[in-house]
Order: C-alpha cells, then structure tokens, then sequence
C-alpha cells in the first residue's frame, strides 16, 4: 500500500465526522463517519460550503476569519444534521498547505453531546438532592431538639446519638457541595492557586473542632511554612482529623498532625491510634477504583481529598501505623516564603 493509499485510508476510517475543502470552501471529500453523523449523502455534501453543517453563523464566521488568515480554529461549536436535530461538540479546522501552497482546509467534529447531557443532569441532581438533604435534615435536627428536654435516660442516650448522625449527613452534604465545585474548578482555566500558609491551616483545623474527648496534638516547625494551594485546604485537612477521630476504638482517641520540608515539597502527616485500614483497601476508599463503591460515607471525604491533592499537583498517601492505626500524608509543592506563584 502506497503513503497516498494509507492515508486516504486513514481519512476515510477515522471515526470523528471530517471534511476536507478546496481553497473557496467548498467541499471536495468527506469520510464515512461525516456522511453517517450529519444524514446527508455524499453526493449532497460534495461541491457546498460546509456552513449549513454548523449552526451558529457567528461561530462560522470565527472559523473562516481564522482560515482566511490561515491560521488552525479549535473550539466549541453545534452541528446540525440533516433532520434538523443539533449536537453539541468540539471543532478544529485548520489550512492544508503543501510546499508553501495553499491546497485547501480540513475540519474534524468530535460529538460530545452525551457527555454534556450527562453532566448537566448531574448538575441538576446534584442540586436539588443538597438542597432537599439540608432542608430534610434541618427539620428532623428541630424536632429531635425540641423533644430531647421531656426524654430521660436511655431514651435521651439514644437521642443524642441519632442527633450526632444527623450532623453527619449534614456535613457529608457539605462535603458534596464542595466536592462539586472541586471538580468544577478541576475543569476551568481559571482554577488559580496561590501561597498558602500551611502551620496556620493545621493550627485553625485543630482550633476548629467541635468538642471531642479525642487528644489531637501539633508537631509544626518555628517559621512560616507555605505551600501551593487555595481555600479548599482547611477542608481536607480537617476532613483526615475528623476521620482519625470518628472511626476510633478506644473512649480517648490520639490524633497527630505534623508538617516536615524538603527544598521543593512539604508533608503534612495526620496519624492516629485507631484501629487502622488494610492497605489493600485504600485505593477503594480514595475512590480510585471504581468498580468499588464508596463504602460508610467515609470514602466521600478521602474522594474529595485525593482530587484535590491532585488538582495542587500533590498527592495523597496511606500506610499503616504501628502498631496500630492510620498514617496519611499529603504532600504539597512548596513555595518559598510565600513568594507569588
């Protein structure tokens, strides 16, 4: 097979919709995916300007703008199709040049309209289960006050307890909430980080807790430590605090948080005395398995963690203590005496 051959094969197989035009737009061939995307044949494509294929007449202004100044053109951009149906997608077109010659420009629509359907669905879902967990949980917490004063014990035990749950769906709900703009920010271009000064987030973590018979101690260095982050800091760090505490063993728990430096990174370390987690199993619950899922709420937390110590371009670790408990580490990319980013 001949480079010529190969590479009209290639084009004609390639399973995005892709036409190719003449130096005027008009359109001289398009593959088989093209002709099955849009329900035109292909002699109804062939000799016509590709503008009916895109919706938006100023996105295809934008397109022709840039080839006309033969430059590449990449973005979003709405396809419509013979019926009349419309999928949102991502575009490229770009100048085909030979030898210093202009021989015509190229296009690629990539569908991704089930994904946006997708996301946008859970978006919505996510909303209103927030909303309707908060406004849900926010009655049952004022009724449970209300008759707590006519209890006596056991019965009062017993509320306090399921007390504490509500709480807990409380702050897993908040949990969400962040999650979800946590991985919101993950795909914006603005997701801008900045020095954060790190001793201070683990002192206001520890200052913060509600009250607890937990003994949670600080081994931190002297000076300023700063690392690359933003305002999500605290949450993480909390949220490792408040596992080491809720998943206790014994009736005063011991929690640890300390911070060591390298020249370009820093660790953070919370460890406890509890009674630990199979190493086998902390991938399940960072949620990075996902055939596995979340287990006791737990993982939701350790979820949202993990995705952020990878969003500051950090990572997470877990290892068993000895000789017993919980060890885990995030590790930070350092900044200097919190010089700018």
């Amino acid at each position: 097979m001949t480079d010529p051959e190969r590479y009209r094969l290639t084009f004609f197989e390639t399973p995005n919709p892709t036409v190719i035009t003449d130096e005027n737009l008009q359109i001289v061939d398009v593959n088989r995916a093209c002709v099955e995307f849009t329900g035109y044949s292909r002699e109804e494509l062939l000799g016509s300007p590709p503008s009916f294929l895109v919706n938006d007449s100023e996105t295809y202004r934008e397109i022709t703008r840039a080839l006309a100044d033969r430059r590449a053109w990449e973005g979003e951009v709405e396809a419509v199709t013979k019926s009349g149906d419309r999928a949102f997608g991502y575009g490229a077109t770009f100048p085909i040049v030979a030898d210093g010659e202009l021989r015509g420009y190229g296009g690629i629509f990539v569908d991704l309209s089930d994904r946006r359907r997708y996301t946008r669905t859970i978006q919505v879902l996510n909303r209103l289960l927030r909303h309707n967990i908060r406004n849900d949980v926010n009655v049952v917490a004022g009724v449970l006050e209300t008759i707590r004063p006519a209890l006596e014990r056991p019965e009062r035990d017993l509320l306090d307890r399921a007390m504490r749950r509500v709480d807990r769906l409380l702050d897993r709900a908040e949990t969400a909430r962040e999650l979800n703009a946590l991985l919101a920010k993950e795909d914006a271009e603005d997701a801008a980080l900045s020095p954060v000064r790190l001793d201070e987030v683990a002192r206001m973590t520890v200052r913060s807790l509600p009250p607890t018979d937990a003994d949670v101690t600080l081994e931190l260095p002297d000076d300023p430590v700063y690392v690359l982050a933003d305002g999500a800091v605290q949450r993480a760090v909390a949220a490792l605090v408040e596992n080491g505490i809720e998943h206790a063993d014994t009736p005063r728990p011991w929690v640890g948080v300390s911070i060591e430096r390298t020249a370009d990174r820093v660790f953070l370390t919370v460890e406890d005395d509890g009674p630990g987690i199979d190493a086998d199993r902390a991938d399940l619950l960072f949620g990075r398995r996902e055939e596995t899922p979340l287990q006791h709420g737990q993982g939701l937390s350790l979820f949202f963690v993990d995705r952020l110590m990878d969003l500051y371009g950090g990572a997470v670790e877990y290892r068993p203590r000895d000789p017993t408990g919980s060890v885990f580490e995030l590790e930070f990319r350092r900044v200097a005496d919190g010089a700018d980013a």
